[in-house]
């Protein structure tokens, strides 16, 4: 399966439509910073490498590997980087959620656009949905927009589909599409970076104790700057984990709310005919979505929070073993 070619960029024709949009400008918005916050967070350590091109990774110490060989240094550059393409892609894959609840909430109205319907039956229904519109935060990235109804029916398509029951599944079943390509690009993200996490929450916990212990050892003898970096250093650390973690949850959050996003829909104005699709699909979108960190760990806030109190727990522990010495 590509990823690209199953993207969507904009939901099912209906009464409002979303657009990827909304998404890829907060993907850009969030990338930049994060570029921006690791620019001023290494600048003292990458400028005398550049300057001199001695081919030297910033810290000095031992890697496992010869970072001067081609190809090399460029493969730890996109390990480093992981953080950053994972929030982008959380964002983009939150943008997809946004355009299957939309095109969950207009499944009936795409059913009678495919079907032929008069105006006066998409005025009706127009009016029966017009009560969901009234919920707040109904998508995490994306902006609705609405469509009138003559622009509506000038994008009817002609079709030979001419009774609701055949509409209605020809309609929904591009929903179900949608929702299975974005369970299998959130399967391939987490085949690939649950191991990486693993890894990541125990360097960001010794990181965070061994900088916190260095700096409570510093004395007024030490410069200011190396306090500065240092304190800048334990900020950025906690920041990349946080992002890590709240994306991770903001997957989740999503993936709970496919039925939701189904019940604003006028279900009720063809109840009998749609009954057993809507049960279908409400008994699977209960299955939630989690990103873990090796399989052991749920990716959430709370594991942010837990991993900043584990860090620090070691330090009081570093502390105490450090006066008894």
């Amino acid at each position: 399966m590509s990823i690209n070619e199953k993207h969507q960029t904009r939901s099912a024709p209906g009464f409002s439509y979303v657009t990827i949009l909304g998404a890829l400008r907060h993907s850009n918005l969030w990338i930049k910073t994060y570029v921006y916050c690791c620019y001023v967070g290494t600048i003292f350590w990458l400028v005398l490498p550049i300057v001199y091109r001695d081919r030297s990774l910033p810290l000095a110490c031992w890697y496992p590997f010869d970072y001067t060989a081609m190809g090399q240094i460029q493969v730890a550059a996109s390990f480093a980087s992981s953080s950053g393409f994972h929030m982008v892609l959380s964002i983009l894959m939150s943008g997809q959620y946004d355009i299957l609840f939309c095109s969950l909430k207009n499944v009936l109205a795409t059913s009678y656009l495919k079907m032929g319907a008069t105006m006066a039956e998409l005025s009706n229904l127009m009016e029966a949905q017009s009560a969901a519109d009234a919920e707040v935060n109904q998508f995490s990235y994306c902006q609705e927009v609405c469509t009138p109804l003559k622009k509506l029916r000038e994008q009817q398509e002609p079709s030979h589909i001419r009774d609701f029951p055949g509409a209605f599944r020809y309609s929904f079943r591009r929903c179900l599409k949608q929702h299975h390509y974005i369970i299998r690009t959130l399967c391939a993200m987490e085949n690939f970076y649950n191991p990486i996490w693993i890894f990541k929450i125990g360097e960001v916990t010794f990181l965070m104790c061994l900088v916190a212990f260095v700096s409570t050892k510093s004395t007024t003898a030490n410069s200011f700057m190396r306090m500065v970096s240092l304190g800048q250093y334990l900020l950025l650390v906690a920041y990349e984990l946080f992002i890590i973690c709240y994306f991770a949850e903001l997957i989740y959050q999503n993936s709970q709310r496919c039925g939701e996003a189904l019940w604003r829909s006028p279900w009720h104005l063809h109840m009998r005919q749609v009954r057993s699709e809507y049960l279908f699909f409400l008994m699977n979108s209960r299955r939630q979505f989690r990103l873990t960190a090796g399989k052991i760990y749920n990716l959430d806030v709370n594991r942010f929070r837990g991993t900043i109190t584990t860090a620090f727990s070691f330090l009081t522990l570093l502390q105490k073993m450090d006066s008894r010495g």
